[in-house]
């Protein structure tokens, strides 16, 4: 595999002409898969020429692996905020969370499919930030309804639920419209079952 080349710009004007490709590139993948998507095509949206690209990026994965620093930081920033505004009850506040993490799958679905084909370690890693960053900030907001010396067993059990939820998340994407399952399952089913999950792994621990 080539290394990948971002080069990362210092002048405000070269900065914003940075910004013009990447949002060409994360509004192209709203609309097709990564590799449908050409540098002619990512140039012309962002009115910059392929020379200018190039100076930027080594290819179109490093392209990729440049929005897919943005995008960590805008959902990162997204997801804890969110988390950690809200007052909830323990369940309601769980099924808050699906929400929120279903709704940045089905936005970005294109982009984080590229980002698990992508056999890229930097964006692993980025994803694996998130994903332990969305556990820690859940166990943090249920702290107060479970019992100290329960804690630890409690975050792990918790932990072990957000690994599932993942894992039937990139399923998904992996999958696309060529469901593995037997049966169909709405959108509100899928949000009932994955809070589901999350409140069994608390459950036992919660203050009655």
């Amino acid at each position: 595999m080539n290394e990948l080349r971002v080069v990362k710009p210092r002048q405000a004007r070269s900065r914003a002409t940075m910004e013009r490709i990447l949002t060409a590139l994360e509004e192209l993948l709203a609309e097709k898969p990564f590799d449908q998507i050409t540098i002619a095509e990512v140039s012309a949206r962002s009115a910059s020429a392929p020379t200018a690209i190039y100076a930027r990026f080594s290819d179109k994965t490093a392209m990729l692996l440049a929005v897919h620093e943005r995008f960590k930081e805008r959902t990162l920033d997204k997801i804890i905020d969110a988390i950690d505004s809200v007052e909830l009850p323990p369940e309601e506040f769980l099924a808050y969370a699906v929400g929120e993490l279903v709704t940045v799958y089905r936005d970005n679905h294109r982009l984080l499919r590229s980002v698990l084909l992508s056999d890229n370690p930097v964006m692993y890693g980025r994803a694996t930030e998130i994903w332990r960053a969305l556990s820690a900030a859940i166990a943090g907001r249920l702290a107060e309804h479970i019992p100290a010396d329960r804690m630890a067993q409690a975050e792990r059990d918790l932990d072990f639920a957000v690994r599932t939820l993942l894992s039937l998340a990139q399923q998904e994407l992996l999958f696309g419209t060529q469901s593995p399952t037997r049966f169909d399952y709405p959108d509100t089913e899928v949000r009932a079952r994955l809070t589901r999950i999350l409140v069994d792994a608390c459950a036992p621990y919660l203050n009655p």
